[in-house]
């Protein structure tokens, strides 16, 4: 029996002959057209989308940075956020505690007021007077050097004339053995000082400085007006170089009338000035005022007075 053939020709030569032919007709196409494909896009339009990918790139990274920073600020937001509400809850707590202070204090009795005694001007004893530098108004001392605290507020238009005269009458007594400055004081709304001599010196008690002094006094009387700044008064009156103050006015301070008291005593400590008070008008019927001028004089060394119409 014949064995068949195995060796099967897949291409005939023609075949071969063919495929060999139309590559070399590719290639020969490819060889001729190559000039023409640099000519697809100019350079400038090359050039252009480079320019444009590197700005969007850059642009890219410019977003990238804004929503880093984003997310950086969102992040301390929500830190003092936190911050503000640990604030918020001790606001709260202090107002919480307040509350339960006053709460407290609205509980605590209050004893009922005692009833106030009516001050009675009454003649001046020889025993006051008796071997005295200075007796005045009632007033007794052995300083020789004074200043003399004027009140000048609003509510002093209804006694102008009395405070006045009463300044009038202390210095009636003063010779050239003594010194002395005078200051008005009112609220305007600040504090403003009106001095006699200008700055913080004492002038000698001769009749021309007296004379001047009168006048300077009577000038007052013109400006009162506005509230009644005691506390800054006194301060300014501890500066000057004086023995005595005489403080006279016809109503209560417009600071806490203990706070003065206790801020007044404890630099006068160190000073050892004789503080007077000099309660003007109808001080009888002015229980506070009363009660804050005795305790100023009392506490430094000094005397109180009331001088009614």
């Amino acid at each position: 029996m014949r064995t068949p053939d195995r060796n099967t020709a897949v291409f005939s030569t023609s075949a071969i002959d063919l495929f060999a032919s139309a590559l070399g007709a590719f290639i020969l196409l490819v060889m001729l057209l190559f000039p023409y494909y640099q000519n697809a896009g100019s350079d400038a339009a090359y050039s252009k989308t480079e320019d444009i990918m590197q700005q969007r790139r850059l642009a890219a990274g410019k977003i990238e940075d804004l929503l880093a920073n984003q997310r950086v600020a969102q992040s301390e937001l929500q830190e003092l956020n936190m911050v503000n509400q640990g604030i918020e809850a001790r606001i709260s707590r202090i107002r919480n505690q307040m509350a339960d202070i006053k709460t407290q204090l609205a509980e605590v009795p209050v004893p009922a007021p005692e009833p106030v005694e009516e001050i009675i001007e009454e003649p001046e004893p020889e025993a006051l007077t008796a071997g005295v530098e200075f007796s005045i108004l009632g007033l007794a001392t052995e300083a020789k050097s004074f200043v003399i605290v004027i009140d000048m507020s609003g509510s002093m238009l209804s006694y102008a004339s009395l405070m006045i005269k009463s300044v009038l009458e202390i210095l009636k007594p003063l010779d050239e053995s003594n010194e002395f400055a005078i200051i008005g004081y009112q609220g305007n709304p600040s504090p403003v000082l009106w001095n006699y001599p200008d700055g913080r010196s004492l002038v000698q008690a001769t009749p021309e400085n007296l004379e001047v002094a009168r006048a300077f006094t009577e000038s007052l009387a013109r400006r009162f007006s506005g509230s009644t700044p005691t506390h800054y008064a006194l301060l300014s009156a501890m500066q000057y170089p004086a023995k005595s103050i005489i403080l006279m006015s016809d109503g209560e301070p417009d600071n806490s009338p203990g706070f003065i008291i206790q801020d007044i005593a404890s630099l006068n400590r160190f000073e050892g000035k004789e503080i007077h008070t000099v309660a003007i008008g109808d001080y009888t019927q002015n229980r506070g005022l009363v009660m804050f001028l005795q305790e100023l004089a009392k506490q430094n060394g000094g005397d109180f007075v009331g001088v009614s119409r």
